[in-house]
């Protein structure tokens, strides 16, 4: 009895001595980029239990100094390390053996990259914090090779364009499908209220651009984004992803008992990114000083202000912009709540992002909720539920040609004019010229646009385990949206968008969106070698999208701005539906983990086609030959594997009812009669005519590619070649207007791109303390319109209607410009007026008879580079990116060397322009002009004012300071990190005049190129805090 009465005794003094011996041990878990490994299972060898790393990496875990960890994570190398030195970072490597790289593909599903016989890219959800954009579309900027990315304005809420592999429809959308968790979404731009009736196209040129819905996806809650370049890759998706897709994965809860919280906050001051204006010369013509205050004049071609006096004092000059803009402010908070359970794991995330723009009434606010719940519901039953509510408000001015937009006057104005006050005694505007343009200050006080969006994005995700190599999967998902816009513009507007009689627009849109995916999906080993992985699934997707539109005309209250206020008020209400059932199926069978086979086919139904053509199949067939399987031995190649891919997909790229001749509302004036007549509604049959015959339009695709990994996956290749073609593109046909119509659309076009991506990355540089790592991408693209309908020249996408803007010509790339051009002899050598020397023209250069190609909006290339550097807890990273070439027709100039404002007008000396006497195109020009003359004519060509697009950019530098785990051990945090950011701190544009050619002002739509009187880019410094609990 006492021998087992001691024995007990001393294990239990043993016990309580090792209990005494563990500590807390705490670590950060990252890849070889230090982006942190969520997730990642951290255990004490041999011994059962464990703990996992949170959303940002950190992990504690109790433990004997003595013990071994063990710390593993799907796609790395597990490591074993003893708990002594683990207090600090530890970096897991890719997995050199197995390749096991998993990404999200189509319809969220996990697969291993080794095996994908396709082009496509991931970007970590951590790299889009990083980037500091509003608009997640925007942190993908130089990240991803084949990819071309367009913020279009510095507005807040601007709208941003992506689009994948370059244009495949004349008229209809190129931008790719975006995916959230498996379900498409939307990201159409409302655009800017069309209160007159000009055409979409017209009110963007006019009042400028509105948000992309992608606005909405708060950066915060994202695990990755995966770009599925290819239509092999996206064919599962159907129609609405053959211009490609942009696949989201959003967050999932920690595995940890406990809840994890973690709270960020960042604050960004932003400047403006100027227009380079001459500072030199006062306001007036042939040297002579005019006031803008008891004369007027609209150039700029007076005296030097340096030597400039009025009643023997030096005349005062003013920087428009500086007075105008100011220092913008962002500020960014985010806090979440994760955690789990035995069966099931949770997270919850709200943001706050307000940005206060630089020009005054601008601002973006966006409320983020989220909230996502999995849990194990049986033994083979799991089920996913989560919701996103997003709300945002955005305040806008008007930008582009319109004259309600101050800009005019803030880029064209002469620097001895002061615009304050912005009203006079009497009640009218300050001006410095005749009643042709707006005070600034007056505009901002007396027009605004503003949106407030609510949306909700929920999803519900079941899946049953029937068997070990068979599961089922139902996934019901929405997307639900309200976008309320206002514009509202005083009558003391010159010349405004209600063309003097002051007027309000309220227009609301409702959106809902309703997917559904049932999928079975049987992964088999057939023999020892052959394995297979096949899916077939049934989709259900229906739209209703409706626009109600109200506008009231002939204000009678100043300043008051409700719409039964006014004269007279038109609406419009235009509501379409679109439904679309699919049946798909892919099998991938893989051999000796060596070749892959890949196989998609689906079967399409869309409510938009004829009844006897809406049902079309499409479908695809790649391979994969991984030959690094065959060699044996040590290699610097660790991974070699080359595909290639052949696609035929659909796309039903026509709007809902264009097979039919709708009525439409007779407002204003029609066939000599003003509506409504009488007090009574009219409706007319629409100028275009509906065509019962209309077909999905058409694209095959050939990719190949070969990816290399060298030296245990420390460099790492991949490199793409395609060549896709489009046909029976939509494209509309003029018709003689006997008809009673005037456009009639047909499958006529066809189109044409072919180019090659590489994306190269690696770590130069691996020590203990010490890491530098790379990631660089190229992308060459070339387009061609290879047909148009018959009789058909050309189809505008933007810019002035029938005049200088962005075309689709046959034989040439998608989006040229075209517009006015120099007279020139068969020489080429542009002609001089000499025909009356006391004209205005005199010495100046000729303007051809007839309009032609000036320009082409697509760049020769695209590169990025992303460096970051890891020294202990300092990490250093920055971007670059540059575009090469692509053409913008750079309206500020248009209408800014006419007004003598821009730097290029600053020298004031004569000269005599090169080219040749169109009396007599032998004999060299030898006519001399005055400065005023030349900038006053030229700037009427439009060839003048095209400018290559030209860009380097340093989009982003950022330093950041992790506090080592070991300093956090007796205090309340898991984790802190501080972060020093900038974004544009530097921007070469050698052609380019304007803030920024990475600009456009019909938004996210087709016609790119165009930029006038745009708010500019902001160069913008960030510092950051973020806190584990």
């Amino acid at each position: 009895m006492r021998k087992t009465l001691k024995l007990t005794v001393i294990l239990l003094l043993s016990s309580l001595w090792a209990l005494a011996q563990n500590r807390e041990i705490t670590g950060k878990i990252t890849d070889s980029t230090g982006a942190p490994i969520s997730g990642a299972s951290v255990k004490i060898k041999g011994i059962k239990g464990g703990t996992s790393a949170s959303a940002d990496g950190f992990f504690k875990i109790s433990a004997n100094p003595g013990a071994i960890l063990v710390i593993s994570a799907v796609g790395f190398q597990t490591q074993e390390l003893p708990a002594s030195s683990t207090g600090n970072f530890i970096q897991l490597h890719t997995s050199s053996s197995t390749m096991s790289e998993v990404v999200v593909t189509s319809l969220g599903i996990r697969r291993e990259k080794r095996n994908l016989t396709y082009s496509s890219q991931e970007i970590k959800g951590e790299s889009l914090v990083q980037a500091k954009q509003e608009n997640v579309i925007n942190g993908l900027s130089g990240k991803v090779s084949g990819v071309q990315i367009t913020n279009t304005t510095g507005m807040p809420g601007s709208s941003s364009r992506i689009v994948i592999r370059g244009a495949t429809s004349l008229t209809g959308e190129n931008q790719p499908l975006f995916v959230v968790d498996g379900v498409p979404i939307d990201n159409q731009e409302a655009g800017s209220i069309d209160a007159m009736n000009v055409g979409t196209a017209n009110a963007a040129l006019n009042q400028g651009s509105s948000s992309n819905r992608g606005i909405d996806l708060d950066p915060n809650i994202i695990e990755s984004v995966t770009v599925l370049k290819g239509a092999a890759a996206t064919a599962l998706y159907g129609a609405a992803a053959a211009r490609g897709a942009i696949i989201i994965t959003t967050k999932t809860g920690a595995r940890a008992s406990k809840p994890q919280i973690s709270v960020s906050s960042s604050y960004s001051s932003g400047t403006p990114i100027y227009y380079d204006v001459q500072k030199k010369w006062a306001q007036g013509n042939d040297f002579k000083y005019i006031d803008g205050v008891t004369h007027k004049s609209r150039q700029s071609f007076g005296p030097d202000v340096d030597t400039l006096m009025v009643g023997g004092q030096h005349v005062k000059t003013y920087d428009q912009q500086k007075m105008f803009f100011r220092t913008a402010h962002v500020t960014d908070n985010n806090i979440s709540v994760s955690g789990a359970t035995d069966k099931s794991k949770y997270l919850m995330s709200y943001s706050y992002l307000r940005n206060d723009g630089i020009t005054p009434h601008t601002d973006f606010i966006r409320h983020s909720v989220f909230g996502k719940f999995n849990s194990q519901l049986g033994s083979k039953v799991t089920s996913t539920f989560q919701f996103n509510y997003i709300n945002t408000v955005n305040n806008r001015i008007n930008e582009g040609n319109g004259l309600a937009n101050p800009l005019w006057t803030v880029f064209a104005a002469p620097i001895t004019w002061n615009p304050h006050p912005d009203t006079l005694p009497d009640g009218t505007q300050n001006l410095y010229r005749s009643l042709a343009r707006n005070n600034p200050y007056f505009v901002l006080d007396y027009s605004g646009f503003v949106s407030t969006v609510n949306r909700i994005l929920p999803t519900a995700t079941f899946t049953y385990n029937a068997l070990p190599w068979l599961t089922f999967t139902e996934r019901i998902g929405a997307d639900i949206y309200a976008d309320e816009a206002t514009y509202h513009e005083s009558n003391r507007i010159i010349n405004g968008t209600f063309n003097n009689s002051g007027g309000v627009s309220n227009r609301t849109q409702n959106y809902r969106q309703f997917n559904n995916d049932f999928m079975v999906q049987m992964h088999k080993d057939l023999t020892s070698d052959l394995n297979a992985d096949i899916l077939v699934g049934t989709n259900l997707l229906a739209r209703y999208d409706r626009f109600t539109t109200q506008t009231g005309i002939g204000q009678n209250v100043d300043n008051f701005y409700n719409i039964a206020s006014f004269s007279s008020i038109n609406g419009s209400d235009i509501l379409s539906r679109y439904r679309k059932v699919g049946f798909y199926a892919q099998a991938n069978f893989e051999y000796k983990k060596m070749l892959n086979l890949a196989l998609t086919g689906r079967y399409d139904g869309s409510s938009v086609l004829n009844t006897s053509k809406n049902y079309y199949p499409y479908g695809s067939i790649a391979g994969g030959f991984i030959f690094t399987e065959l060699m044996k031995g040590n290699s610097p190649l660790s991974f070699g594997k080359v595909r290639v891919s052949y696609s035929a997909v659909g796309n039903d790229n026509l709007a809902p009812y264009s097979l039919s001749t709708p009525f439409i509302s007779a407002n204003g004036t029609a066939n000599n009669i003003t509506y409504p007549y009488n007090g009574q509604t009219a409706y007319l049959i629409s100028n275009g005519l509906g065509n019962p015959n209309l077909k999905n339009e058409s694209l095959t695709e050939f990719e190949t590619g070969l990816e290399l990994k060298f030296l245990h996956n420390r460099l790492s290749f991949e490199g793409s070649y395609f060549y896709r073609k489009t046909k029976d593109l939509l494209t509309p046909v003029p018709v003689g207007p006997s008809s009673g119509y005037f456009t009639y659309t047909l499958n006529a076009g066809s189109m044409q791109d072919k180019g090659f991506e590489l994306l190269v990355s690696g770590t130069p540089i691996k020590t203990t303390d010490f890491s530098w790592d790379v990631l660089a991408t190229f992308t060459r693209i070339r387009n061609k319109v290879l047909e148009l309908a018959p009789n058909v020249n050309l189809i505008q996408t933007g810019g002035f209607g029938g005049g200088g803007g962005s075309y689709a010509f046959k034989n040439q790339p998608y989006g040229v410009i075209y517009g006015s051009k120099y007279a020139r002899d068969s020489k080429g050598n542009i002609i001089i007026d000499d025909s009356d020397p006391t004209g205005s023209t005199y010495g100046t250069p000729l303007v051809a008879n007839e309009f032609g190609i000036i320009g082409n909006t697509n760049p020769d290339f695209l590169a990025g580079l992303t460096n970051t550097f890891t020294y202990k807890q300092f990490t250093l990273g920055f971007l670059f990116d540059w575009r090469q070439g692509g053409d913008i027709y750079n309206l500020d100039d248009h209408y800014n060397w006419f007004y003598g404002t821009p730097k290029a007008t600053e020298k004031r000396t004569p000269t005599t322009l090169k080219g040749v006497l169109a009396s007599d195109n032998s004999k060299p020009n030898n006519i001399q002009i005055s400065a005023e003359q030349y900038w006053s004519n030229v700037s009427n060509i439009d060839e003048a004012v095209i400018e290559k697009g030209t860009f380097v950019k340093l989009r982003n530098v950022n330093l950041s300071y992790a506090l080592s785990p070991e300093s956090l051990r007796k205090g309340p945090f898991r984790s802190v990190v501080i972060t020093l950011q900038g974004t544009n701190l530097f921007i070469y544009k050698p052609h380019y005049s304007s803030p920024d050619p990475e600009a456009s002002i019909s938004g996210s739509g087709n016609g790119q190129g165009v930029t006038n009187f745009m708010t500019p880019t902001t160069r913008n410094f960030i510092i950051g805090l973020k806190l584990g609990l």
